[in-house]
């Protein structure tokens, strides 16, 4: 059984997770399994579960905790009434406070982030200062991007993952050039300043950043295309241009621009 199932939020709204709470302790491997989520949670409701029939009170009890759109419905085998055994399950799974207390506390260092660390933070990334990867953990705890090594023509880059910035490109209007320059003066151009100490700090010799963009013909077509993006860039040349000396036009040209796996020129509008 799973212990974490897709459900629907109150009236259908939002996005929310049953969870079966012996069934999750029971896993030796529970609190480490998988990316945590980032997010505090407020306790919204409890109650207890109640035959359909005879409206007797069953072995069970349901906790609700929300963060946004998001909720949580754990599910613990005990009667209501069982409070010492129901918090004792309760507090196995939370944390009281907010996310910065927590993210000081040991309990993170050791439970959390050292879990992460030896799964993301491996090769020339364990180089890395606590600091800076306590800023790339939260990139890719909120969904900003995932990190990581590759290497490409012999050399090693600090590999950057970006989500799709959310669009969907009419083909009408944007040909694919134009829609490559709008990714990398949207997308990359502005992150390059953020990855040049993890770059300089790494010894590796760039940084690249990957999306995907997304695009169709609105005249005549439902279905979208995909094309993937990958720009390679030598780390001293990102060095110049965060320090202004050369222009994101000059970066571009001087690193390596593929898309769907064939290189391409990247002409910037306004670089």
């Amino acid at each position: 059984m799973d212990s974490f199932k897709d459900e629907k939020g109150p009236s259908g709204a939002g996005l929310a997770y049953f969870v079966d709470v012996s069934d999750l302790l029971s896993q030796s491997n529970c609190a480490s399994s998988g990316f945590p989520t980032c997010r505090e949670f407020t306790l919204t409701k409890a109650f207890e579960l109640r035959s359909a029939f005879k409206h007797s009170k069953l072995p069970y009890t349901e906790i609700e905790l929300q963060s946004g759109s998001v909720y949580l419905r754990l599910h613990f085998a005990h009667f209501s009434s069982e409070a010492d055994a129901l918090n004792s399950d309760f507090q196995k799974l939370v944390v009281s406070g907010n996310w910065g207390q927590f993210e000081s506390s040991e309990d993170f260092r050791k439970n959390v982030f050292a879990v992460e660390d030896a799964k993301i933070f491996v090769g020339p990334l364990s180089r890395l200062s606590y600091p800076v990867k306590l800023a790339l953990f939260h990139m890719a705890c909120y969904g900003q991007s995932t990190v990581a090594t590759d290497t490409f023509k012999g050399k090693t880059y600090f590999a950057v993952t970006l989500p799709s910035d959310g669009n969907a490109y009419n083909a009408n209007v944007l040909n694919s050039a134009a829609r490559v320059a709008t990714i990398i003066n949207g997308q990359v151009v502005d992150r390059i300043k953020t990855f040049k100490v993890p770059a300089q700090e790494s010894g590796i010799d760039g940084l690249k950043f990957g999306t995907a963009i997304v695009y169709r013909n609105f005249v005549n077509e439902s279905q979208n295309h995909i094309d993937q993006l990958e720009v390679y860039l030598p780390v001293e040349l990102v060095v110049k241009f965060v320090n202004a000396d050369i222009t994101s036009q000059e970066l571009i040209d001087g690193g390596i621009v593929l898309l769907n796996g064939n290189r391409i020129r990247a002409p910037l509008a306004g670089g």
